[in-house]
């Protein structure tokens, strides 16, 4: 599965801001479900999902910055 070619995406700015917000959104909510969870595997999965999360959020660079202070997400 990881081996698949991907066409790079081709957004827009308006559409970038929304995949930036996205991303910033499942971050907070996966810390928290983290945060919430006992069992150890599920948290592990958690944990996963966010690191890949993060990831794609690193991609995104400083426009994320730039547009979660707009939309009143960076705080």
């Amino acid at each position: 599965m990881n081996s698949t070619i991907h066409e790079p995406l081709d957004l827009t700015s308006e559409e970038f801001a929304i995949l930036a917000e996205l991303l910033e959104s499942e971050r907070a909510k996966l810390l928290v479900e983290i945060r919430h969870t006992h069992h150890r595997s599920f948290r592990d999965e958690l944990r996963h999902r966010l690191t890949l999360v993060e990831r794609l959020l690193e991609r995104c660079g400083p426009t994320l910055s730039a547009g979660s202070e707009k939309t009143g997400l960076g705080a």
